[in-house]
């Protein structure tokens, strides 16, 4: 150990440390040699007083671009503020020293956010907006439960203002990745982050803030709707899974999806402007077929019918990556005109492939991250991409969405099993007279079937 003129405690930070063998995703091959990083740092007590005044004097950044949003709900927030009045000890919270000499929080954004919001009567919401924050869930204190920190008594209240937390406090001095480095280890292998929050720790630069712009984007959030992505930077982490597989293709994957991803995001962490414009756009192109194509049903899967019930649904509430992938690839340096012209024709392949297809049942279901999944699924996909968007305008194998729209508003009634067809998607128009044997695809050869019932009369021939 040494020390400075200040009695700050300096250290190295080795080669040997155990933290550089846990994944050989977790730290960028380009920087230099660890054994010249230095990390300077000293310990202090400040009071929650303290931490408030720094944060309404701009001297206290509680949220870093690096970390995660607040995602503590009010009932655990408030168990935070119970432990304090009961001298329940906090765990040490560490901070980076600026250039500036303001402060970042490395560890600990949680926990000071919650005691500031609390005094400050300030509960974040996810939209940036606030709302009230009395106390609740207590159980020990109860009778402080629907409390304001203004209800409080002074002597409660000061209890609070000048509870101290022990702190360390990364030094200006230090090595400018150190901070990044030490939050990795803080938090590597927690179940409370992700690798999508670790990645966005690890491989900061102007891809990170390429994909922090694009995950605001309203269409994303439209089609995706998960808030609890958003809020876990999941958002970036699907964004990067796209650009990784229009740039490598998928016949480059290889297994970890988390290396590969990786590896995109470390190889070209400071993209060009020319490059940023160029992945803008084709995010934006893609993203917008999608939209015009699959709509509200974009990366969701529907489940056929079965023997039991022989109507299916569409699974609303999950995303399925795998789908994901296919879908937002799949339009990439294709003509758009092409793909909207088949936009019918293309849902229902899909929808088919989803339900009569086992190979691309498999790769949308099980191990969808392996290499032999991955490819299995693009190629298939793109296969038949290839053969709608290459079909004559005046194909008459397969019947326009427009003929199966009429037969079920004409009678949603199955033609084989005779029960009702509960949604559109679960149904298909099917030739009475096989196209195999000379019937046409015309509105009088015609009729509406389950997906299911269709699939099951076509195993008994």
């Amino acid at each position: 150990m040494l020390t400075d003129e200040n009695n700050n405690i300096q250290t190295e930070i080795s080669e040997e440390d155990e933290y550089y063998e846990q994944t050989e995703d977790s730290l960028d091959e380009n920087v230099e040699d660890t054994s010249t990083r230095k990390l300077i740092w000293q310990a202090k007590d400040f009071s929650l007083r303290e931490f408030q005044a720094m944060k309404q004097e701009e001297n206290l950044l509680l949220q870093p671009d690096y970390q995660r949003k607040y995602v503590m709900d009010a009932k655990r927030a408030s168990k935070l503020i119970e432990s304090i009045l009961l001298d329940i000890p906090i765990p040490v919270i560490y901070l980076a020293e600026e250039k500036d000499g303001t402060y970042s929080v490395i560890d600990g954004q949680q926990r000071l956010t919650s005691f500031i919001a609390y005094m400050e009567n300030k509960m974040p919401r996810t939209d940036n907006t606030f709302k009230p924050f009395p106390l609740n869930g207590l159980k020990v204190l109860t009778e402080l439960n629907k409390r304001h920190f203004s209800e409080l008594d002074k002597q409660t209240q000061n209890k609070i203002k000048t509870t101290t937390i022990h702190t360390i406090i990364i030094k200006k001095e230090s090595h400018e990745d150190i901070k990044f480095e030490i939050f990795e280890r803080l938090n590597t292998g927690s179940i409370a982050l992700n690798d999508d929050e670790i990645r966005n720790t690890i491989y900061r630069g102007k891809y990170m803030e390429l994909l922090s712009e694009l995950e605001n984007g309203p269409l994303f959030h439209k089609l995706v709707g998960k808030e609890n992505f958003k809020q876990r930077m999941i958002y970036r982490g699907m964004i990067l899974r796209f650009f990784a597989f229009s740039s490598s293709t998928y016949l480059n994957y290889s297994s970890s999806m988390k290396t590969f991803c990786n590896k995109e995001l470390r190889e070209n962490r400071n993209l060009s402007n020319e490059k940023i414009a160029e992945y803008k756009t084709k995010f934006k192109l893609c993203l917008e077929l999608v939209n015009s194509i699959f709509g509200e049903k974009a990366f969701r899967r529907f489940i056929s019918g079965n023997k039991n019930n022989v109507n299916g649904n569409w699974s609303t509430t999950r995303i399925s990556m795998a789908l994901y992938d296919i879908q937002m690839c799949g339009f990439l340096n294709r003509d758009k005109g092409q793909i909207i012209r088949n936009a019918d024709l293309i849902r229902e392949e899909l929808l088919k492939l989803m339900n009569s297809n086992d190979e691309f049942i498999s790769s949308i279901e099980i191990r969808t991250s392996d290499r032999e999944q991955v490819f299995k699924r693009f190629k298939i996909w793109f296969d038949t991409l290839d053969k709608i968007i290459g079909l004559p305008m005046t194909q008459p194998r397969f019947f326009s969405y427009s003929i199966k729209e009429q037969l079920y508003a004409q009678n949603k009634t199955c033609s084989i099993c005779k029960q009702q067809i509960l949604s559109i998607d679960d149904s298909e128009a099917d030739h009475i007279i096989a196209y195999t044997n000379g019937g046409e695809t015309s509105p009088d050869n015609a009729q509406l079937t389950h997906r299911y019932c269709n699939r099951a009369k076509g195993s008994t021939h």
